[in-house]
């Protein structure tokens, strides 16, 4: 059976398939790949609708915000376990785990501790200095709680591959919300009136937006390199 592979932008997922917002792939080793937009309930209806296509197991894919400051754009993340925003525990499955590891581990910098979740953009180091002291995570995103807790309702295994996109002290900027809407889609007219709307931070934000941009790269590239991996792993399966 498929593994069901969900990510929240067209973005995230470009390393495995080119999608439009909210569309769906199935790849060479059958895997179906969705995109949910942003989000915990957009990323639950999408892998309840995988699990009821067949899918009997899930995958969390795309990016992340580090929490420990010791991680770095481009670091891959395949935590054993997944903190909720309540504080509960999902596990991962460690079998996924270590196959992809046994592909990875001398090509990737691959962290496995916890990955929280977070109820929105973590926008600045305050945010992420909380959620860190709170949760003990090295990252966080807002999806992967919602994906691992569909599959634990279903009874199938369960991972999340992200690579850190932002690190423990990058900040995001007002014009970095307002350049894409919840689906990924590119909102330029919002970005600048973001960037007009504040004259005297213009030269922090495009500084900011720059290093977002190569962060991102970093992240997109190991995501490329991990997405041969699973493809391969899913094959031996």
């Amino acid at each position: 059976m498929p593994a069901g592979i969900v990510a929240a932008l067209p973005g995230e997922a470009r390393a495995l398939v080119r999608l439009r917002a909210r569309g769906t792939a199935t790849l060479a080793d059958g895997s179906v790949v969705a995109l949910s937009g942003l989000g915990a309930e957009r990323a639950a209806t999408t892998a309840r609708q995988l699990v009821a296509d067949g899918a009997d197991r899930l995958i969390s894919w795309g990016s992340a915000a580090a929490l420990a400051p010791a991680l770095t754009p481009g670091d891959l993340l395949l935590p054993r376990a997944i903190v909720a925003e309540g504080g509960r525990l999902y596990p991962c499955d460690m079998a996924m785990i270590q196959a992809l590891t046994a592909r990875l581990a001398l090509t990737l910098r691959i962290q496995c501790g916890p990955l929280a979740e977070a109820s929105g953009v973590l926008v600045n180091v305050a945010a992420k200095q909380v959620l860190y002291e709170r949760s003990r995570a090295v990252a966080a995103d807002m999806e992967s709680a919602a994906i691992a807790r569909v599959a634990a309702e279903a009874g199938i295994g369960f991972m999340a591959i992200r690579a850190v996109a932002d690190d423990a002290r990058m900040i995001l900027p007002p014009a970095a919300h307002a350049a894409v809407d919840d689906d990924g889609a590119l909102r330029p007219l919002a970005m600048l009136r973001a960037l007009a709307g504040r004259p005297r931070s213009m030269h922090a934000q495009l500084r900011a937006l720059k290093q977002l941009a190569v962060a991102f790269k970093a992240a997109q590239d190991t995501l490329g390199v991990a997405a041969g991996a699973l493809v391969d792993t899913s094959k031996a399966a």
